[in-house]
């Protein structure tokens, strides 16, 4: 005689074999957390190239129109420019007032646009062993790169490696971005 259960076997998995299956899942997920990293960091790199590229483009055209009609002694500093708020993350236009004399305000700009999630996001100029934060890039009413200031502070300069400015975020390679 057989002793044994009558009737249909339970159907499923055991409280171990779902615990190796949550064990293996997890294994999973942690070895691909830097692979993620890594690509939200490119992502964000690439952004602000390409913002930075749109807000050169925007400021060289605007420089070039001359709205203002500032003469060359007036756009000697620069026409339009290009602003780093980097607290707010914002990349913006400006041009200079009517008489030449100052700057507009960001909030005033022409073309604006957000870094949006910036992370560890740095936008840095000069050598690396001694680069600064990136303020400003003034264009005169040819579109050429000018010496100038925004808020006290020197704006990128023309010549050299200071006229490119370096994107870092997270662990990706620097990426540099011609001013022209």
């Amino acid at each position: 005689m057989v002793i044994g259960r009558s009737g249909p076997l339970a159907a499923g998995f055991t409280l171990i074999e779902l615990m190796v299956g949550i064990a293996i899942m997890a294994m999973l997920l942690l070895a691909a957390a830097p692979f993620t990293r890594d690509w939200v960091d490119g992502t964000r790199q690439m952004r602000a190239r390409s913002n930075l590229l749109e807000a050169v483009g925007q400021a060289r055209s605007r420089a070039m129109r001359n709205p203002l009609a500032l003469t060359s002694a007036q756009a000697g500093q620069g026409a339009a420019a290009v602003v780093y708020d980097k607290d707010g993350h914002v990349l913006c236009v400006i041009s200079r007032t009517a008489d030449g004399s100052a700057w507009e305000g960001c909030a005033a700009g022409n073309w604006q646009g957000a870094i949006a999630n910036p992370g560890s996001l740095q936008l840095k100029v000069g050598q690396e062993e001694d680069a600064g934060d990136f303020v400003c890039a003034a264009y005169d009413t040819r579109g050429v790169l000018v010496a100038s200031s925004y808020g006290g502070v020197d704006c990128v300069a023309p010549g050299g490696t200071a006229a490119d400015v370096f994107i870092k975020a997270g662990n990706q390679e620097v990426m540099d971005v011609a001013l022209l």
